[in-house]
C-alpha cells in the first residue's frame, strides 16, 4: 500500500512537471502570419549534427552580404520572418532555415540545445558562399546566435539579438514565471533553496523542489527524453536552454551587437537586455516601448526600423568606466522610490523601499531593511570592508562589476545576481550572522587570473563564502 501511494505521489508531482514545462513553451511559442512565398530558394540540406533534413529558405541570392535569421520556438518556425523578407532581400542575402526539430525540418529524440544548435549553425555557414555575415536570433533563436557568437564571433560582420531568452538561472526564470502564472510549478528547482526567499514564486517552488530528477540526466539519454518530455523537440530545447550556463561566454562576445526588445516583453525579461548590454563590450540596446516578445508580429513597421538600423549603423559599445570623480555622501532614510545615480565615496540605505541604483559608481554601499535594485555600475570596496554590506534586505542586481577583496556580504538578506563580473574579489560574497539566500546567473569571480562561473541558488549560513 505505502508503495503503491508513493508511486501515484510520484506520478503526480511528474504530470505537474510536464504541464510546467509545457506552459514555458506555450509562453515563447509567437503567432506568426503566413504571407505568399517571397523566397527564391527553397531546398532540404542535411545536417550531421542531429542527423537530420533542414528546410532552408532563400532570397536575395545575388547580394553580397548575407543575413541569417534564426526563429525562436513555435511550429511556424522560419516563416515568422515572412513579412519581413521583401524588403530585406532587396540589399541581403537572406536565408532562414527551419531549426532542426522544428517546422519543416526533421524532427527526433535529439538534444536540442543551444550548444548542438551553434554547431548546426557553424556546418550550415560552411557550406554556404562565402560572405560577410549577420547573424540574428529572435527568442530562442537569439539564444543560439548568441552561443554561436561566443564560439565563432570571428566568422561574423554583427549580431542582432531580438528579444532573446537564456542567460537567467532556472530558479530566476521560475520565479519570472510564478509572478505571471500564481499556478505555476515549476520542475527541477534547487532543494537547497530555503523559504527565506518569500514571495509567492518560492512558495510554488517549494512543491517541485524535491523532484528526485537531475535535468541534465533527463535531457542526457533518449529513453529519460522520451519518459519525460515526450521526446518532444519544442519541450527538449526549453529544458535545455534554462539548463544552459552563459557565465563563461559572455566575454567572448566581441561581435558588434545591436539588441533589440520589447519593453514590455513577460518572455524574455528586459533584465536579460540589461545584463547583455553591461556585458557585451560592442553592444547597444535598442527598446521598442510597448512591444512585447514578438515586435516583428507586433508593430512591423516599428521592428522593420529598428532591424534596418542594426543593419546599418555600428553600435557605440561602452565608453570606459571611470572609477575616480567628484564624490558625494549619500544616504536614504525611510523614503521610497529613490534613485541614486553618479559617483559615491558611501552610501547608505536604511528602511527604504524599490530603490534604484542605476549608472552609479559607489564606495562602500550599505543596504539595511530595504529593497533595491541596482542596474549598470560599479561597487568598489576596500581591505576593511566589502563592497555591499546587506542586512535584512532583498537586493536585485542586473549587470555591476564589483572590484573588492571581499564582494558582497549578507545578514538575513537574499540577493539575486545576474550578468555580474567579481573582480580581485577572495570572496565573492560572505554570509554573516542569520541565514541568507543567494541566486547567482550568469556572473563571474575573476581572482588572480583565474575566472570561476557563478551560475547557482543556494542558502549560506555564517561563515560560507564563495
Amino acid at each position: 500500500m505505502e508503495a503503491n501511494l508513493l508511486a501515484h505521489d510520484r506520478r503526480k508531482i511528474l504530470r505537474k512537471t510536464y504541464v510546467s514545462l509545457v506552459v514555458f513553451c506555450l509562453l515563447m511559442i509567437p503567432v506568426s502570419r503566413v504571407t505568399a512565398s517571397t523566397w527564391q530558394v527553397e531546398r532540404m540540406v542535411t545536417d550531421p549534427v542531429f542527423a537530420a533534413q533542414v528546410y532552408l529558405r532563400e532570397a536575395g541570392v545575388g547580394n553580397q552580404q548575407m543575413l541569417l535569421l534564426i526563429h525562436g520556438v513555435g511550429p511556424e518556425a522560419g516563416s515568422i520572418w515572412d513579412d519581413i523578407v521583401p524588403d530585406l532581400a532587396q540589399k541581403y542575402h537572406v536565408i532562414a532555415p527551419d531549426l532542426p526539430g522544428f517546422g519543416r525540418s526533421s524532427k527526433g529524440n535529439q538534444l536540442y540545445s543551444p550548444e548542438a544548435y551553434a554547431d548546426f549553425l557553424a556546418g550550415l555557414i560552411q557550406g554556404l558562399p562565402t560572405k560577410p555575415v549577420t547573424l540574428a536570433g529572435h527568442s530562442l533563436g537569439g539564444a543560439i546566435a548568441l552561443m554561436y557568437a561566443a564560439h565563432h564571433g570571428s566568422e561574423l560582420d554583427r549580431l542582432i539579438l531580438i528579444d532573446a531568452v537564456g542567460l537567467l538561472h532556472r530558479l530566476a526564470v521560475s520565479q519570472n514565471f510564478a509572478r505571471q502564472l500564481l499556478q505555476f510549478d515549476v520542475p527541477f528547482t534547487s532543494a537547497k533553496v530555503e523559504s527565506s526567499l518569500g514571495s509567492i514564486a518560492s512558495l510554488l517552488l517549494e512543491k517541485t523542489s524535491r523532484i528526485p530528477l537531475d535535468p541534465k540526466l533527463v535531457l542526457s539519454t533518449p529513453l529519460l527524453r522520451k519518459k519525460f518530455l515526450a521526446a518532444d523537440p519544442t519541450r527538449i530545447s526549453a529544458l535545455a536552454l534554462v539548463e544552459t550556463d552563459y557565465s563563461l561566454l559572455l566575454e567572448k562576445v566581441q561581435t558588434p551587437t545591436w539588441l533589440i526588445w520589447g519593453t514590455e516583453d513577460e518572455i524574455a525579461s528586459l533584465r536579460i537586455a540589461k545584463v547583455l548590454d553591461w556585458n557585451l563590450p560592442r553592444a547597444e540596446l535598442m527598446l521598442l516601448p510597448e512591444l512585447g516578445h514578438s515586435p516583428m508580429l507586433e508593430d512591423i513597421d516599428s521592428f522593420k526600423v529598428a532591424l534596418w538600423r542594426a543593419l546599418q549603423e555600428s553600435p557605440e559599445g561602452k565608453t570606459s568606466r571611470p572609477t575616480a570623480a567628484k564624490q558625494k555622501v549619500g544616504r536614504c532614510d525611510q523614503e521610497d522610490g529613490k534613485i541614486f545615480s553618479g559617483y559615491y565615496s558611501s552610501l547608505q540605505i536604511n528602511n527604504c523601499r524599490d530603490v534604484l541604483l542605476r549608472n552609479a559608481v559607489v564606495s562602500d554601499l550599505q543596504i539595511v531593511d530595504s529593497q533595491v535594485v541596482i542596474e549598470a555600475s560599479t561597487l568598489q570596496g576596500s581591505a576593511h570592508h566589502s563592497a555591499l554590506s546587506l542586512l535584512r534586505s532583498s537586493v536585485v542586481i542586473s549587470g555591476a562589476d564589483i572590484i573588492a577583496e571581499t564582494g558582497v556580504t549578507l545578514n538575513q538578506s537574499r540577493i539575486d545576481l545576474a550578468g555580474v563580473r567579481f573582480v580581485g574579489s577572495k570572496s565573492a560574497v560572505k554570509a554573516e550572522g542569520n541565514p541568507s539566500s543567494i541566486l547567482c546567473s550568469s556572473s563571474v569571480k575573476h581572482t588572480g587570473g583565474a575566472v570561476e562561473t557563478l551560475h547557482l541558488s543556494q542558502s549560506m549560513v555564517a561563515g560560507e563564502h564563495l
